[in-house]
């Protein structure tokens, strides 16, 4: 709880200012939704399920950055423990906790990205019980690493990739030792199946619901609100989505110097270890130029935590200095990233000004004010209006597509409902709502307002919400 205090009291803090990141956004929508409506099925298959889930117990932004701030806190603790086990200094060890810890963009997953921190996390605690399998021959920690994989990837499609890596290297690991453990090909595959099964198991679940429930065993990898799958940027050839991925990887890596230093020193006692740490980039640029998805601040405290997870126990008095040295540098290179990304700034920003955007403050006022209209009398399509949902606190006012009426009120709003919430900006695909009114409202209806980049049409006869009546 110690370590969680100041994570959770920073989430607090930024929730009270009045800042709501996009992750934490649509997560509190799809509670809210779920709460109102009374059925949990009405999440749908938006991925990932594990967070939208937790947040369903209690709904509100205040729930969702409680529980953001204790698993960040949790991870700290992991991280801590690894440090005690060894023998640097103590204030060499919180040193390197603080300089990855207390850095804008891990500050940021851990009060603001709950699934990121929850992968984050999930996955720091199968790979100790994956050591004690693989070091040590534990069975039963090798099947609970298996499980907290299968469990992780209903936070993060990528609990598939860390469970592949795992079983990949399982063998290796086990004919590191020196004990006389059977090392035939049945055992090493044994082993894989150990690790990889239950996160397999958990994407053949998840892809079957999909194909009962959509159609499509892989909806889940190109949903329009959480995509895992998204081409490479400006890449049309193979080979252009592997040197795209690769710059990318490239410029993350030379933002933690901190790993570096963590491989060099590993690689000084047992050059195979090089083989770990030469892994973790070339599977994000394998992922990347397959077209997956991988977010550059979750790539950022991947790399950090493999980074604390991984000095060893021993370290001589140069490699300690040599250490703080490269900390101090890493949050140095950490502090730049607020400049390259403008969400980002918006959080520091009201972290270290109490200040929110003006359009923040719009989409607040907004909320507020379509809070008050009778229930589900607001045509919405929350795969985009999200935001504004999770901002108002209720799910109450929208006639949404996961209710049964939603189609009907599309082709005949004016029997169904009394507004219709559309974006005045640009129209995302996915907003039906928006593609099919935007440009004119349907007949009995009129403009009552612009805010926050949206427009509400009212039905002539319905009271005002944005303008005059």
């Amino acid at each position: 709880m110690l370590f969680s205090f100041p994570f959770v009291a920073l989430a607090l803090y930024t929730n009270r200012v009045g800042f709501l990141s996009d992750s934490h956004a649509l997560v509190l929508a799809k509670a809210l939704l779920a709460a109102d409506r009374g059925r949990l099925e009405v999440i749908g298959f938006v991925y990932p399920p594990l967070p939208f889930l937790l947040a369903t117990v209690w709904p509100s932004a205040w729930t969702v950055s409680l529980l953001s701030g204790i698993t960040a806190g949790a991870t700290a603790w992991l991280l801590w423990y690894d440090l005690r086990r060894t023998e640097l200094p103590l204030v060499v060890q919180t040193l390197l906790l603080a300089s990855v810890v207390l850095v804008p963009n891990v500050l940021f997953l851990a009060t603001q990205s709950l699934p990121e921190m929850l992968a984050l996390h999930l996955v720091l605690v199968a790979w100790h019980y994956f050591l004690n399998f693989v070091r040590l021959g534990h069975t039963w920690s090798g099947f609970t690493a298996g499980l907290v994989l299968g469990l992780a990837f209903f936070a993060s499609f990528y609990a598939i990739v860390f469970a592949l890596a795992f079983a990949v290297s399982s063998p290796i690991y086990s004919h590191l030792r020196a004990d006389g453990e059977d090392r035939s090909p049945q055992a090493d595959v044994a082993r894989m199946m150990v690790i990889v099964f239950p996160a397999l198991w958990s994407l053949a679940s998840w892809s079957y619901l999909n194909w009962v429930f959509t159609g499509d065993p892989l909806r889940f990898l190109t949903d329009p609100v959480t995509p895992v799958l998204i081409p490479a940027a400006g890449t049309g050839s193979v080979v252009g989505a592997v040197v795209w991925s690769a710059r990318q990887t490239l410029r993350e890596l030379l933002l933690q110097p901190l790993f570096f230093a963590v491989a060099g020193l590993n690689v000084q006692r047992r050059r195979r270890l090089i083989i770990a740490f030469v892994s973790m980039p070339l599977i994000l640029v394998t992922i990347r130029a397959a077209g997956f998805a991988y977010g550059e601040l979750l790539a950022l405290g991947t790399y950090s935590l493999v980074a604390l997870a991984g000095i060893p126990r021993r370290v001589s008095r140069l490699g300690s200095i040599v250490l703080v040295v490269v900390a101090l540098l890493q949050v140095v290179t950490s502090s730049t990233l607020t400049t390259r990304h403008p969400w980002l700034a918006d959080w520091r920003n009201a972290v270290t000004l109490g200040q929110i955007t003006v359009e923040a403050r719009s989409e607040r006022a907004l909320a507020a004010r379509l809070a008050q209209a009778p229930p589900h009398s607001i045509l919405a399509d929350d795969r985009v209006a999200y935001r504004v949902i999770a901002r108002a606190g209720t799910a109450r006012p929208f006639l949404l597509p996961t209710d049964a009426a939603f189609t009907s009120a599309l082709d005949r709003p004016r029997e169904q409902v009394a507004y219709l919430l559309v974006a005045s900006r640009a129209v995302h695909p996915a907003d039906e709502v928006s593609r099919r009114f935007a440009e004119r409202p349907p007949d009995g209806f009129l403009l009552d307002g612009a805010l926050a980049g949206y427009a509400l049409f009212r039905r002539v006869d319905a009271p005002a919400l944005l303008g005059q009546p």
